[in-house]
């Protein structure tokens, strides 16, 4: 909507959704409920004719401003939005846990606004927030069974609602109100019965998201899902729940219902859809024979009956589940610039191997001497997750210049136990680089070297810096041929300044996606275990798998402590993660 420089006469409403802050409310309920409230308004709109996008509107966090067109006709709110309103509301409260439903209260004016260049301002205005806040009008909506109040202003309910008898004043009782420096009179009307809570089925199955199945259907689900089993079940649930939800622990989720029941517990996402009525689209879509048709057939009743067609049909579009798909936990350490002594610990895990990035798992601030430590509480809470997967894993730690030495190839897990098992006995373990995630400048020719490694993995591509070079080597790494560089020796914490280019610098700046050095081994012998590394027939391709056989010290013709000790920075431009947005650590 263009901004006007003059006074302009609009429709007011003013939307606040009640409790937003309320305790029992986490974060993701709170996102839950602002994407929810649009969700809702955009949909009453549309069907009070009147398009949301085409209103002026400034998001106060636990509501809206909403400014309908100056050429909207007034009395078109207060007919068609309260029962449009009303509708959308009961659907969207319908796919949500308690936590995140909601209620609002709804204040109507009218007058002239003029946009400052920071906002919308008037006295219109003013009384539309005032009203919102009567003190009776919260007393009277707390104490009924209604999901809407609508405040009507003494103008607003005298030049439009009192003058159409279609408009249903006598519904609207007014009240005294005093805020701040506003006193006046407001206009009352509660709207909009709240759902009756299904009846029990069994004292087992009472969850309110389970209402989203008929009752006269839900014993024949759970007859189906009970010890149905599922392949690739925490990947099919993770899928269900979304990307920005990270997996919960399955401990006792043996079987398709479990697995439902549980994800009764999430609300819906941005597109409305709930997470068990997606986990049985997919099961659907998995499970062969009558039962998939039956719960495909309830998957599409319900579909329709709560508008999800679109949406659960755009969900389809996901890639199916592969068969031995691999998972990446990724660890990022970063110092806190205020303190040496101390790092900044995050991590995501992937849950869906088709799916990246992952949510951010979680942000802990810790003492550099704790590092190994608490990497194994990390590693540990992930496992519990991954405890039902059939998968290979990769550890990969994400860190900055100043810490890419740290020795986390030797680094251990379940310390705990008194007998730890280093982390390179069980997980493909690399290292990637923070300073060229961050480097979107970087990252084409980051993509360009990645593509021609998997497309042409032939060891040859793996230059040894150090060797009589008659170039420098940001000369020679210009070459698109080269898509490894091995260090002469390990890199410093900062770039070394001078005349000649710093190599893992060099490195990155070209886009090559592998960096390899050793802390101390002889030239000879390192190149002796890299030709055996990439001795197989896919190359660079299999370098993760054959670095990690290379620690068994199985078939390997060196001693176990050269294999041990190779670190590998394997850099996936295609697994990237946004690091625009400051990470907010709890301090250990």
């Amino acid at each position: 909507m263009a901004r006007p420089t003059q006074a302009l006469d609009h429709t007011i409403v003013v939307v606040d959704v009640v409790g937003f802050t309320a305790p029992d409310r986490n974060r993701l309920d709170k996102l839950a409920v602002h994407q929810g409230m649009y969700e809702v308004l955009k949909t009453a709109f549309a069907e009070s004719n009147v398009d949301f996008d085409s209103c002026a509107h400034e998001d106060r966090g636990d509501g809206v401003l909403v400014l309908l067109p100056p050429t909207t006709t007034k009395g078109l709110v207060p007919d068609l939005l309260p029962d449009r309103l009303a509708v959308a509301l009961r659907r969207y409260n319908h796919t949500r846990t308690p936590q995140a439903q909601m209620r609002l209260r709804v204040s109507l004016n009218a007058g002239e606004v003029l946009y400052d260049g920071n906002g919308w301002v008037g006295d219109a205005v003013d009384t539309a927030f005032r009203i919102l806040d009567a003190p009776l009008a919260k007393e009277a909506f707390a104490k009924s069974d209604r999901m809407i109040a609508f405040i009507s202003s003494e103008r607003f309910f005298t030049d439009v609602i009192e003058k159409d008898p279609g408009l249903l004043p006598e519904l609207y009782r007014s009240i005294p109100v005093s805020v701040k420096t506003f006193t006046g009179t407001a206009y009352l009307r509660l709207h909009g019965e709240v759902a009756a809570a299904a009846a029990e089925v069994k004292a087992d199955l009472d969850n309110a998201v389970l209402e989203l199945i008929p009752r006269k259907d839900l014993a024949g689900l759970r007859r189906h899902l009970t010890r149905m089993e599922v392949p690739h079940l925490p990947v099919m649930m993770s899928r269900a729940l979304g990307p920005a939800v990270p997996l919960p622990r399955l401990e006792g989720i043996t079987d398709a219902w479990a697995a439902f029941h549980l994800l009764t517990d999430y609300n819906a996402g941005p597109d409305g859809v709930p997470p068990a009525l997606a986990f049985l689209r997919l099961l659907a879509e998995n499970v062969a024979g009558g039962p998939g048709a039956e719960i495909a057939g309830w998957v599409t009743d319900l579909a329709r009956s709560l508008r999800l067609v679109p949406a659960l049909g755009h969900q389809r579009a996901s890639k199916p589940i592969p068969e031995r798909p691999p998972l990446h936990l990724m660890i990022m350490l970063d110092p806190v610039t205020a303190d040496p002594e101390r790092c900044t610990l995050a991590f995501w895990r992937q849950d869906d191997p088709e799916i990246w990035p992952p949510a951010l798992g979680g942000v802990r601030e810790i003492g550099i001497d704790e590092v190994e430590f608490r990497v194994d509480d990390v590693i540990l809470e992930t496992e519990s997750v991954w405890s039902g997967q059939s998968m290979s894993a990769s550890v990969e730690f994400l860190l900055p210049r100043t810490l890419i030495n740290l020795p986390v190839q030797r680094w251990a897990k379940e310390h705990g136990t008194g007998h730890p098992q280093p982390l390179r006995y069980g997980y493909r373990l690399g290292i990637r680089s923070l300073e060229r995630m961050r480097a979107k400048h970087w990252h084409r020719a980051w993509n360009f070297r990645w593509d021609s490694m998997v497309e042409h993995p032939a060891a040859d591509r793996l230059h040894y810096s150090g060797c009589a070079e008659d170039h420098p080597i940001d000369a020679i790494l210009s070459d698109d041929h080269w898509v490894g560089l091995v260090l002469a020796k390990p890199p410093s914490p900062q770039a070394e300044q001078g005349a000649v280019p710093d190599e893992l610098t060099t490195a990155l700046r070209s886009g090559l996606p592998v960096v390899l050095w050793h802390p101390d081994a002889e030239p000879e012998n390192l190149r002796e275990l890299l030709d055996w590394v990439l001795a197989a027939e896919s190359g660079f391709n299999e370098l993760p798998d054959r670095r990690k056989l290379a620690n068994s010290g199985a078939a390997v013709p060196f001693k176990n402590s050269l294999a041990h000790d190779l670190v590998v920075m394997w850099d996936d431009p295609k697994r990237v993660i946004v690091l625009d947005q400051p990470l907010t650590p709890t301090r250990l």
